[in-house]
């Protein structure tokens, strides 16, 4: 071999290294720590028990490079505003639900249409289908990196005193709303919905504000109404839906070894360990409700007829409040079909 093929050789080896050395730093720079902000407490179970694992896991998967630091309680947006916050770069990360911002996700509401669901899981699989079919749907996440998608539990309705079978029985009553749609489930029903924060809904209860309210059997104890309440009705009268979503500069500035780490870790992986949870915390939750004494009403077929009839405006109305965005009749139609199957 001669002397300059030797050359030659050498100085291909030194850029090989040099570009083996470059494609690597990528995913071997100092760690980037994400801010990860949402309007729940410190202590909600849904953190504690999926989001830190995932958090920990994200980690773990980028060989320590990405750190997920938590804030709570709306320290860095208020609730309202945490998807905004998110879009705006003033938190790399966002929690929270998306009736929070009333008008700001009409065709998501969709999943929370009165008595469709039986259980988180199922709602959950169902939303994350209507995502991959329906255009609009995505277009309104198209400013942020979507990391997750979810629901609640099925939410029932629970009365501080008497039982309810039929909507005669809460006609004129005051309840408490979780959020918009399930306002508009209220009225429908004859009774008055009212905004009220969590921790509130005790002394409401207690003092008479209010009747009862509409929530998730996993709510009574976490927020202390295991006392004030004497019957449930199981209605699955609604499910809320919830995001996580990163900015889109944020997820734009990270190597593609790190986004594919993240991404086989959330989307429809992170939303399932989600509704997993819930539907297991359901199962112990009624054990404990009943205990407390709470009596509950569980409607046959023909009552749930005459509550699905009684809330069917609330449908026409969102169908026809959005049909000139997108076909809302047909993701209707095709949310029941999958709910069916």
């Amino acid at each position: 071999m001669t002397s300059q093929m030797c050359r030659i050789l050498v100085l291909m080896l030194v850029f090989a290294a040099v570009a083996i050395s470059c494609s690597d730093s990528s995913d071997q720079s100092d760690p980037v720590t994400l801010k990860f902000g949402y309007p729940f407490s410190a202590g909600h179970p849904v953190r504690q028990q999926v989001i830190e694992q995932w958090a920990k896991d994200v980690q773990a998967a980028t060989n320590g490079a990405v750190i997920i630091e938590f804030h709570a309680e709306q320290t860095l947006s208020s609730a309202a505003e945490t998807y905004a916050n998110v879009v705006a770069g003033g938190q790399d990360i966002g929690w929270a639900l998306q009736g929070y911002s009333p008008g700001r996700f009409p065709t998501t509401s969709v999943i929370e249409m009165p008595f469709v669901f039986e259980s988180s899981s199922e709602a959950t699989e169902v939303l994350w289908i209507l995502f991959e079919e329906f255009e609009a749907l995505q277009d309104e996440y198209d400013d942020v990196k979507v990391l997750g998608l979810w629901t609640s539990g099925p939410g029932d309705l629970w009365l501080a005193k008497g039982n309810a079978s039929t909507t005669a029985d809460i006609a004129g009553l005051t309840l408490r709303s979780p959020g918009p749609v399930q306002a508009e489930v209220i009225r429908a029903l004859g009774a008055t919905p009212v905004n009220m924060a969590a921790p509130e809904l005790q002394g409401a209860l207690e003092a008479g504000e209010i009747d009862g309210l509409l929530t998730v059997d996993t709510a009574l104890e976490t927020h202390d109404l295991l006392d004030v309440l004497e019957s449930g009705m199981e209605c699955g009268c609604y499910v809320l839906a919830s995001f996580v979503v990163m900015n889109l500069d944020v997820w734009n500035s990270m190597s593609q070894n790190h986004q594919d780490a993240i991404e086989e870790l959330s989307g429809q992986t992170l939303s399932r360990s989600v509704s997993m949870f819930y539907d297991n915390a359901s199962s112990t939750a009624a054990e404990k409700n009943a205990e407390a004494g709470i009596k509950l009403v569980r409607l046959d077929d023909e009552q749930l007829d005459q509550w699905k009839e009684a809330t069917r405006v609330v449908v026409d109305d969102w169908t026809n409040e959005n049909s000139s965005d997108f076909d809302a009749r047909a993701m209707y139609r095709r949310m029941l079909e999958l709910a069916e199957e």
